[in-house]
């Protein structure tokens, strides 16, 4: 278990899953259709001239989805736009929808939410905050500070507490 603990926040590592491994969701146009980017002259381990290195995005990145990672024994949506990253508890506290293949969207106040696949309820990715149905405005679920190192592309995920399931495993003496 990789983690550090910054700002009264314990952040765990996400493994396998890296920035470069996300669908930027900032290349989506209006019309929602998807930009087209050009890699072809890009290696995943090439570097800048700043010495920074050049990571092209890989395959899983293309796929138009959000990214579920189980981290700190939680399943957490992580969806990527432009060089951020939100985590958002996977489950719509609605239905129990799962969130990280619904759809983002950017309201009219700029805000960015993800759109539930179940039953569209949107909700907001940086407070949580049902923004539709408004009538259901009391309704939100978890977010998660999500630290991004863009040196590396590695991410980790904050929580304010350890899991209790890593403390609740039973002990067995005597073996």
């Amino acid at each position: 278990m990789d983690h550090f603990q910054e700002d009264g926040q314990f952040f765990f590592h996400v493994h396998q899953i890296s920035l470069y491994d996300l669908y930027d969701w900032s290349k989506v146009t209006d019309n929602n259709s998807e930009m087209i980017v050009s890699h072809s002259n890009v290696s995943r381990n090439s570097f800048t001239d700043t010495g920074r290195p050049n990571k092209a995005p890989s395959r899983r990145s293309g796929l138009r989805t959000g990214t579920l990672v189980r981290v700190n024994e939680n399943d957490v949506a992580l969806f990527r736009f432009g060089e951020t990253v939100y985590g958002i508890s996977e489950k719509c506290p609605h239905a129990g929808g799962p969130l990280h293949v619904g759809d983002i969207e950017e309201l009219p106040d700029q805000s960015l939410c993800v759109r539930c696949p179940y039953h569209g309820w949107k909700f907001d990715l940086a407070t949580g905050k049902c923004r539709h149905p408004s009538s259901r405005g009391d309704m939100s679920t978890k977010v998660y500070p999500v630290k991004v190192d863009h040196y590396t592309g590695d991410l980790s995920v904050g929580f304010i507490e350890f899991s209790p399931l890593y403390f609740s495993t039973p002990m067995i003496f005597g073996l």
